[in-house]
C-alpha cells in the first residue's frame, strides 16, 4: 500500500487564483461579459486544509480519486472565487490527477454538462448539507 506521500499535490492556492483568472479572462474574450476576477481570502484558504481531509487510506489509486473529489468540490461549495468556481475546480481537478499519472477524461460535451450540473447542485443546496459531508 502507498503512503501519503506518494501523492503529487503540486497545486496550491497561487495556482488557482491564476488557473481562475486564465478561465475568467478567456470567457470574457469569448462572451464580452464582465467577470470578477478577485478571490474570496477567507473561503480559499479553507480549500486545501478541506481535501487534505480525503484520500487518507493509503490505496493511492482511491486516494487521488478521492482527493480530486474533493477538490472539485471543494472550491465550488466554499465559494473560493467571486465568479468561475466550477470550471477553476475542474481545472484543478484535472491538473491534479495528471500531475499523479492520471487523467481526468470527459470526453463529450453531454460529460461535462452533467459534471457542471453535478457541481451546481452542490452549490444549491450546500447551506442544507451538512458540513461534515464536505
Amino acid at each position: 500500500m502507498a503512503s501519503d506521500d506518494d501523492i503529487v499535490m503540486e497545486i496550491d492556492e497561487n495556482f488557482l487564483i491564476e488557473t481562475n483568472k486564465k478561465i475568467l479572462l478567456r470567457e470574457k474574450e469569448r462572451t464580452g461579459k464582465e467577470v470578477v476576477i478577485e478571490a474570496v481570502p477567507q473561503n480559499l484558504a479553507q480549500v486545501f486544509p478541506k481535501v487534505s481531509e480525503y484520500g487518507t487510506s493509503g490505496n493511492t489509486e482511491q486516494d487521488l480519486i478521492q482527493k480530486a473529489t474533493a477538490i472539485m468540490a471543494a472550491i465550488p461549495w466554499l465559494q473560493a472565487f467571486f465568479d468561475g468556481n466550477r470550471r477553476t475546480s475542474i481545472v484543478a481537478a484535472g491538473t491534479f490527477l495528471r500531475d499523479n499519472g492520471y487523467e481526468l477524461d470527459i470526453s463529450s460535451e453531454e460529460e461535462n454538462i452533467e459534471l457542471r450540473e453535478m457541481l451546481i447542485e452542490i452549490k444549491k443546496h450546500q447551506r442544507d448539507l451538512e458540513p461534515t459531508i464536505m
